[in-house]
């Protein structure tokens, strides 16, 4: 019986994959043959496969793999349409988290009928606090154990994590902090093509030491080339931490290379603070005087055209408002009031902004829900509503659970 074929490639060159193979015959004599496939072959194969299917053929050996890490692999698969944007769903049931996504223009038919989600599997580890806002491709998860705090940035789509090394949140004289707290931002620089996660430590100060707070600020850059990760301290000048209203952090969004997240400082005064990724330098606008934002109200920010867009909630929940920074060397803003035509869609209802789609709908969710999870699409000039519910088998079996929506994902190979 003849033996089982195993393909040894063994060379890549700039025209084809080589490689050899043994075989035995019958009468027990080996023969031997070459195989050589030209390259531009293979990415012809590779260039008519979704992403999840590339993802899964660098696992095929080194050399498949090589070619789908190349850094210019988006142009060596010129078949392939554009990626679309899509939903991603991360739910939260106990310790576990379960990813999901959508294609993002969904126009339901007349029944309603649910829209089956693509899952993905991928596994974060466990003591998950938040999730940051997804940028292209990657997903960076901040996590809390005893005393300590740590990042996972991750691919949804290859299932590939990258841990960041844990940092203690207390200080060195412990005796004078009552508490601490760390929160994470993730932002890109488009210039050097650099992915950076920024961590501030909140530190909360023991009355006796009439100390009131103080903050400590570090950033990680992603595929240095060393293979090492490691925190590095910044200074600034205005001591400040992120906004945190009942327990729900605005970890920020990055627009052109620009982090920026709701800070407090001194006083309680609230900032938008301007975190430039490839210099790493703060910058801060006020908006106490320009929004008039009182501390009670909920405030989440999203891309609005390309500009930092502010949304947030009257206290009675019957409106909210939308404030578009047009100018950010002069601290410029626009304000847009919307009355929400749906009535349980409200703050206090738990409903949270995803992101915005196209130029005036925004995408709606619920933090804390049920099953069928739903998302709902609100068209700003025509004051409308539309529901998209979800079918997705794993939350059957539950009742309540969290979720993470956000908006104009873009799956992507990238690796780190």
């Amino acid at each position: 019986m003849a033996e089982r074929k195993q393909l040894l490639w063994s060379t890549i060159s700039a025209g084809n994959l080589s490689g050899s193979n043994t075989r035995s015959s019958t009468s027990g004599e080996k023969s031997h043959y070459s195989v050589s496939i030209p390259v531009d072959v293979i990415i012809n194969i590779l260039s008519r496969l979704p992403l999840k299917s590339i993802a899964q053929c660098r696992c095929v050996c080194k050399l498949w793999s090589s070619i789908a890490r190349r850094p210019n692999y988006n142009l060596l698969f010129p078949i392939k349409s554009p990626d679309t944007t899509r939903i991603l769903f991360a739910f939260k049931v106990g310790s576990n988290l379960f990813f999901y996504s959508s294609p993002q223009h969904q126009n339901p038919d007349n029944n309603n009928s649910p829209i089956v989600a693509t899952r993905h599997d991928i596994n974060l580890g466990s003591d998950l606090q938040q999730l940051c806002r997804p940028l292209r491709g990657l997903v960076c998860s901040q996590h809390i154990g005893k005393n300590c705090s740590w990042a996972v940035i991750s691919n949804p789509i290859t299932g590939e994590i990258v841990t960041t090394p844990k940092l203690t949140i207390e200080g060195i004289h412990l005796k004078e902090w009552v508490r601490g707290k760390a929160d994470y931002c993730f932002g890109y620089d488009p210039i050097d093509k650099q992915f950076k996660v920024l961590r501030i430590t909140r530190l909360c100060g023991s009355p006796e030491h009439k100390i009131s707070f103080y903050s400590k600020y570090h950033v990680l850059t992603l595929g240095t080339g060393d293979g090492k990760l490691s925190w590095r301290k910044l200074q600034c000048s205005t001591l400040h931490y992120p906004l945190d209203e009942n327990g729900i952090c605005e970890n920020g969004i990055c627009i052109d290379g620009v982090l920026f997240y709701p800070a407090l400082i001194k006083h309680r005064k609230h900032m938008i603070v301007c975190f430039d990724v490839r210099s790493e330098k703060f910058s801060f606008i006020s908006v106490d005087d320009v929004l008039g934002l009182p501390i009670h109200r909920y405030l989440s920010l999203i891309n609005y055209n390309g500009k930092l867009g502010v949304n947030f909630s009257d206290v009675s929940y019957k409106h909210f408002e939308l404030w578009v920074l047009e100018d950010a060397s002069k601290h410029t803003w626009s304000k847009h009031i919307y009355i929400s035509p749906h009535a349980s869609l409200n703050w206090e209802n738990f409903v949270r902004p995803a992101g915005m789609i196209g130029s005036k709908e925004i995408v709606l969710y619920r933090m804390y829900t049920q099953n069928p999870f739903s998302i709902f699409y609100y068209n700003l000039e025509k004051n409308i509503i539309r529901r998209v519910t979800f079918e997705v088998p794993v939350l059957e079996k539950f009742n309540h659970f969290g979720a993470f929506t956000f908006a104009n994902y873009v799956e992507d190979l990238k690796l780190m």
